[in-house]
């Protein structure tokens, strides 16, 4: 047990050779005296965090007086400790004569190996989100609401290109003229602005390299060539991503960086053991562990390594705590790969690493792991509902939502996601399960429904009774369901980190519910319908829109044909596009008429269309006695009740018009206010899918829409008389 970290009994041989970081050989020491982390930096009187940062090889210059401290407690003499010591000046590194810009840890711009210190924050931000959005461009938009995350100025838009000047002389080169921008650094889009450097200027795109070339080497069977730039890919990160920038670590692109990094090391961990050097990878696991105590998947290769460098007993005793801190912490016991890792310490069955202390160690043959047993299958849940008949049309937005759900290439781990909006009725489910049953085939491990309830008459779903379903549905046990939204949206996403799952939000009312329902997995897809337009989800976690619009014409005939299947709507095609203009390209409305007509398969639709004249479903005013139209209503009362009354005014104003093409400036007159608070309103109005912006300032509702909102005006403003514009 002499070689309890990297073969510590030849250590001391081995430290005046240079093959050792400064790290490594304090970590050399520090297990030949059998202290933790935690112990070592007490007695020294140092933080853990600093002692973990030198151990990790994140600072390679530590002052002399902690060093000096270091091995006072460590017991070593004179000699050893300036071995110990790091070299007085570390060579350039290739490549460091180059704008280099890191945000693997800290913000970092550096020039010819000078650091170059950003004091002001908007700037750091900045740089740090072009950085993190590299190779591609940052929009206005993702840059105004980094700057701002709440409240932004009204100044905004001249503050940003304040900001990006003082961006451009940050990375403007020495010698170069101070007030003259830098293109070829910062240049401007049609959409926001961009890094213009090569890939290993950037570190997050140097570390994706790096690792994508690791994982290609690990497929070709080259384990020697694929632990080289898998160690070297890890290298790049000197800490947390983005360290002391509170609000960019919660980027989506953030979010997939910190994923990356684990599974780096993950990969970085097994060639290690299969290249039998554990102890090269030992410091970075264990800082890792510390951050993440309840990764499972980080803690069993901890474990793994340390029973190779020859500390079984330290490997056991982290089971027995990850153990209890999964009970406590998740109500779970440890899963199949921490039993397995268990097992394998148990029974010896480990890869010794190449510089064992005694030749009887590499005498000892251990045979190869067993190959594990094949876990049981695991469940491939088909939630998606039937899709609708008769669903025509919508060949476009289908298209769209392959191009952006579906893409070619490898993504850079962001969860592809659309929000498909628009007016109650329209047929945002039915586009979503039509496109969902689809492309079934290009995600095998199944597929995720939801109802969120959100504009329904029950009440919406909170994102945890969500999350209990999923997880039921992914095999999770009742008694094993985690009881706080945190740790099941965690568990969510740990058993999706290695599948392609389709998630069909339906329905949902805020960004609050959607959030914690999203995968960390780059192979799953996230559909959502809503009637809100949620400007937070487009504008902070870049998720795009589709507006879905009414049926056109020729569409709703062929939908009303398809529903008939009897050749009425040829044998009556006038009154069929009567009738049609009267549901205004609606589905919702076009499927009631005709489950009326084929309630009465004896009455035409022209004689239909007469009637409900009659009954006066189609004047101006229509009576309170014609129920054709009540689940069309219905489904409009759901987004209307849930206005303020304000908003409810203004859409009642409506009533006032013919319903196409009104400008703010009308409805400002009707109102008796200004242009500026008319369009304000408006807009908050086709937020919620009530209204439609046709053109810029020019407003349009569909015929049952407008004929709601007549009928909303009659009930309640009856002693203000009507007048058109």
């Amino acid at each position: 047990m002499a070689n309890r970290v990297r073969g510590t009994a030849t250590a001391d041989e081995d430290l005046s050779s240079g093959s050792w970081s400064f790290g490594e050989r304090l970590l050399s020491f520090r297990g030949r005296e059998g202290l933790t982390q935690r112990e070592l930096a007490e007695r020294a009187g140092v933080s853990v965090r600093v002692l973990r940062d030198i151990e990790h090889g994140r600072v390679h210059r530590p002052q002399t007086r902690t060093v000096r401290l270091l091995a006072r407690v460590l017991g070593l003499d004179a000699d050893t400790a300036r071995q110990l010591a790091p070299p007085a000046r570390e060579p350039a590194r290739p490549g460091s004569e180059r704008l280099h810009i890191g945000i693997l840890g800290p913000l970092s711009v550096r020039y010819r190996g000078v650091e170059t210190h950003v004091h002001a924050a908007k700037v750091r931000r900045l740089l740090a989100l072009l950085a993190l959005r590299y190779p591609e461009a940052a929009g206005l938009g993702e840059i105004t609401h980094a700057l701002w995350p709440k409240d932004p100025p009204r100044s905004y838009q001249n503050l940003v290109h304040t900001y990006v000047s003082q961006a451009r002389r940050v990375l403007l080169l020495p010698g170069g003229q101070a007030g003259a921008p830098a293109p070829s650094f910062l240049a401007r889009t049609h959409t926001g602005y961009v890094l213009e450097l090569e890939r290993d200027q950037v570190d997050l795109t140097q570390f994706q390299d790096l690792w994508a070339r690791a994982r290609q080497a690990h497929g070709a069977g080259d384990a020697e060539a694929a632990h080289e730039l898998a160690e070297r890919a890890y290298g790049c990160w000197r800490g947390p991503l983005l360290a002391g920038e509170p609000l960019l670590p919660h980027h989506p692109a953030a979010m997939a960086a910190a994923r990356q990094r684990v599974e780096s090391l993950l990969l970085y961990t097994d060639l290690s053991l299969q290249v039998r050097r554990p102890e090269r990878v030992l410091g970075a696991l264990r800082g890792a562990t510390e951050e993440e105590p309840l990764h499972e998947g980080l803690q069993a290769r901890l474990m793994l390594v340390l029973a190779s460098c020859g500390e079984q007993r330290e490997a056991l005793k982290i089971y027995s705590e990850v153990a209890r801190g999964l009970d406590r912490e998740l109500g779970v016991q440890p899963g199949d790969e921490l039993r397995r890792a268990h097992l394998r310490i148990l029974h010896q069955e480990l890869p010794w690493p190449r510089t064992g202390p005694t030749t009887a160690w590499a005498a000892f043959d251990v045979p190869a792991a067993p190959r594990p047993a094949a876990s049981p299958p695991r469940p491939r849940p088909s939630q998606t509902p039937a899709a609708s008949t008769g669903f025509v049309g919508r060949a476009a937005e289908l298209k769209r939502l392959d191009r952006l759900l579906l893409p070619t290439g490898e993504r850079v781990g962001q969860v592809p996601a659309v929000l498909v909006t628009g007016f109650p009725g329209v047929g945002k489910t039915a586009l979503a399960v039509r496109w969902a049953h689809r492309v079934r085939e290009r995600f095998p491990d199944g597929q995720l429904y939801v109802d969120l309830h959100g504009y329904a008459d029950r009440r919406a779903l909170h994102p945890q009774e969500v999350l209990a379903s999923f997880l039921r549905a992914l095999g999770v046990p009742d008694g094993e369901l985690p009881r706080s939204l945190d740790e099941a949206a965690n568990l969510y996403r740990t058993l999706l980190s290695d599948r392609r799952m389709l998630i069909v939000l339906d329905n949902a009312r805020e960004e609050s519910q959607i959030r914690p329902l999203v995968p960390g997995a780059a192979g799953c897809a996230v559909l959502v319908t809503s009637r809100d337009t949620l400007p937070g989800l487009v504008a902070r976690d870049g998720v795009p829109r589709l507006d879905l619009y009414v049926l056109g014409e020729d569409e709703a005939l062929t939908l009303l044909s398809r529903l008939l299947r009897s050749g009425r709507v040829d044998a009556e095609p006038l009154a069929a596009r009567a009738l049609n203009r009267q549901c205004g390209g609606l589905p919702l409305a076009i499927r009631l008429l005709a489950a009326r007509l084929e309630e009465h398969p004896g009455v035409g639709i022209a004689q239909l269309c007469v009637e409900l004249q009659e009954a006066g479903a189609f004047r101006e005013l229509p009576v309170e006695t014609d129920d054709l139209f009540t689940a069309v209503h219905a489904a409009f009362e759901l987004s209307y009740v849930s206005l303020p009354e304000p908003l409810r005014r203004w859409f009642r104003l409506f009533a006032r018009t013919e319903g196409r093409l009104v400008s703010g400036y009308a409805m400002a007159d009707l109102a008796g206010t200004t242009p500026l608070e008319a369009t304000r309103a408006l807009r908050h109005l086709v937020g919620v899918s009530l209204l439609r912006e046709c053109a810029p300032n020019r407003f349009s509702l569909p015929a049952p829409l407008l004929r709601y909102a007549r009928r909303l005006a009659l009930r309640e403003d009856a002693q203000c008389p009507l007048r058109s514009v």
